[in-house]
């Protein structure tokens, strides 16, 4: 309901520059990193329900302080305590379905995931950018008591999933096991154009709406169509696609992603109207829909059982550190050079990402033809 218009709330609300604006971003995303590193051996040690739990409720008590934010400080605490608390939520979602479907099913399981999440995104955007319209306040309100209440349905309708019998010799501390992650080469070789591909995918959720408003005179309300789009194009189609990209490889998926990735971003240095920028998020999308769901199933099949929590947190770790440094990058390169840079930056970091993503090694325990 929110997320999708928080860097216009802000930049409203405050009146100041998207350097400014970019650094609340940062502060949310370095927030979101350290929330990351802590919700990998939490979901791990107590449990994914719990994880998920307390990353909702938390969530839900940064937003409601949002509704009241006025000052740069205000933001940054509550932006902050949102970055922390969001982590733990798709770490642990992400784990309980890798501890519930055999690695050869979890494309199509990460699929359907992305599908139910994005019915809800269909419908959130339109909901409050009606909302911001008719009060800010009112959807933070929203917003929040939507968590709150998935977070009292998670808590007790799901059951836990955590494994009951950890392998022998398994970490026992928080911050045991990280070096088991960080000396996995495979792992950090995927991490890498995840990194850039993400950091372009960044750009899109972040400034696009803001640059459509500024620099082209279209109305806030009319950047929700874009989300809603996504949203739509997910909920209906991410299943078929996942199915039909089975007959390829996860690098290949991921590399034909990363590719759409660059067509859209680096798209938008071109973009004039309403339909170019809607043509842009429908071909951003379909990259989303094919490198997403490979790019969890590649980091769920490199995992070892005791430590799917903290493998599953690199790739919430990547997207949190993505848009902190994007964030900063392209507000500064927008405000110093052009408010067409951060496009021509996207562009490049999709290709590389695309590059990289080709030179990988396939994991295991994936049933797809050798394209």
């Amino acid at each position: 309901m929110v997320w999708p218009f928080l860097a216009l709330y802000v930049s409203g609300r405050l009146n100041a520059p998207l350097a400014q604006v970019g650094a609340l971003i940062t502060l949310q995303a370095v927030a979101g990193v350290v929330g990351t590193v802590l919700a990998g051996p939490l979901v791990d040690l107590v449990g994914r329900k719990v994880g998920m739990v307390l990353s909702l409720t938390g969530m839900a008590v940064g937003y409601v302080g949002l509704a009241f934010a006025s000052r740069w400080a205000d933001f940054a605490l509550f932006m902050a305590l949102g970055g922390l608390f969001a982590p733990a939520y798709r770490i642990g979602g992400d784990a309980m379905a890798a501890d519930m479907v055999p690695p050869a099913r979890r494309d199509r399981a990460y699929a359907v995931l992305r599908t139910a999440t994005n019915a809800g995104l269909a419908i959130g955007p339109a909901v409050g950018g009606w909302l911001l319209v008719t009060s800010y306040r009112l959807a933070f309100y929203a917003a929040a008591a939507s968590l709150l209440g998935y977070a009292g349905l998670l808590g007790w309708l799901a059951r836990e999933t955590r494994p009951a019998d950890p392998s022998p010799g398994a970490p026992s501390g928080v911050t045991a096991g990280l070096a088991d992650v960080v000396r996995d080469r495979r792992l950090l070789a995927f991490l890498v154009p995840a990194l850039f591909t993400w950091m372009a995918a960044g750009l899109m959720w972040i400034y696009l709406g803001v640059y459509m408003r500024d620099r082209y005179g279209l109305a806030e309300d009319r950047y929700r169509w874009l989300i809603t789009t996504n949203a739509v194009m997910v909920t209906t189609l991410q299943y078929t696609i996942t199915l039909f990209m089975r007959r390829f490889s996860l690098r290949c998926s991921m590399v034909l992603g990363s590719l759409l990735y660059a067509l859209g971003v680096g798209g938008v240095l071109w973009a004039r109207t309403f339909g170019q920028f809607w043509a842009l998020m429908v071909l951003t999308t379909m990259g989303e829909m094919m490198l997403v769901p490979a790019a969890s199933t590649w980091v769920a099949n490199l995992a070892p059982r005791h430590l799917r929590g903290r493998y599953m947190a690199t790739m919430s770790f990547m997207w949190a550190l993505g848009a902190g440094v994007v964030a900063p990058l392209g507000g500064w390169l927008s405000d110093h050079y052009s408010p067409r840079a951060p496009w021509l930056l996207g562009l490049i970091l999709a290709l590389v990402g695309a590059v990289l993503f080709g030179r990988q090694r396939e994991p295991e325990n994936h049933p797809a033809g050798a394209v």
